[in-house]
């Protein structure tokens, strides 16, 4: 599937700001699962590109005049493959056992013992049905919340709310792996979806996990399914905050404020 992607930015402090640094993680990676036909960032400043320790490409981005608004677009087409949910582990990058580290987002802790436990017996049938078996009963246990401007609740938050954007979701669903002993990381990124779904205006996270003889398999408890090709990946990492598609720190100018406008579409000469 083409897809074509619009995707801006607009973030505004109260007062102005004597400088800022933005990372930025927009440009898809170049995965086995996906090819970007075309990518176009525009933002004002100084811009670095470089590669993380997790493969996704970061562009660090200097603003060193004063300013009280910054605009941060990205635009371009990427077509994607049907894998049935399915990434090969990558020779390059962290080894998968290294996403059996926690952190505060993806910390276990006893209540969440009683979402995770009933789903290490299932695990005698095999690590991936158990998967998906804990992926639903996310998906029923926490309501899915509007993700516009959604905050990128903790497991814990998560399950003690009731309800959380995807990213909530996913950090729920990485720290049962975890409890299992099973590698788990976050993705960052685009979903296609349709007109009338107004849940999803934003930027979309998902849990990946490894499956021996498989390799990272894509668990999305926000909607309780695998990703399709109707995913587009941006960013992996041990969670929300290590795989932002957009990190700010501004020198002054007060509280901040973001708007954002996306469109993910099927564009019409798509495979």
């Amino acid at each position: 599937m083409r897809l074509a992607i619009r995707h801006r930015t607009e973030v505004a402090t109260a007062f102005t700001a004597k400088a800022s640094v933005q990372y930025i993680r927009l440009t898809p990676r170049p995965d086995p699962v996906q090819r970007v036909v075309g990518w176009r960032l525009t933002v004002p400043g100084n811009v670095q590109p470089w590669t993380d320790g997790f493969g996704n490409l970061v562009h660090t981005v200097v603003v060193s005049q004063p300013h009280d608004r910054l605009v941060i677009e990205v635009e371009g087409e990427v077509d994607t493959t049907e894998t049935w949910g399915v990434v090969p582990v990558a020779a390059e990058g962290p080894p998968p056992e290294a996403f059996l580290r926690s952190t505060p987002a993806t910390a276990f802790d006893p209540a969440l013992r009683d979402l995770a436990t009933p789903f290490l017996a299932t695990r005698a049938r095999g690590t991936l049905p158990a998967l998906h078996a804990l992926m639903s009963a996310i998906h029923d246990k926490v309501a899915a919340t509007a993700e516009d401007g959604a905050i990128a609740l903790s497991a814990a938050e998560a399950l003690a709310s009731g309800s959380a954007g995807s990213p909530g979701h996913a950090h729920l669903f990485i720290a049962c792996c975890h409890a299992w002993g099973v590698p788990a990381r976050y993705v960052s990124g685009y979903l296609h979806i349709a007109a009338e779904d107004v849940r999803q205006v934003a930027t979309h996270g998902w849990a990946e996990a490894l499956v021996e003889d498989l390799g990272w398999v894509s668990f999305d408890p926000f909607n309780c399914r695998s990703a399709t090709h109707a995913y587009v990946r941006l960013a992996v990492g041990f969670d929300a905050e290590s795989a932002a598609p957009i990190r700010t720190a501004h020198r002054g100018g007060g509280e901040a404020s973001t708007h954002v406008e996306l469109a993910v579409q099927a564009a019409e000469d798509g495979q």
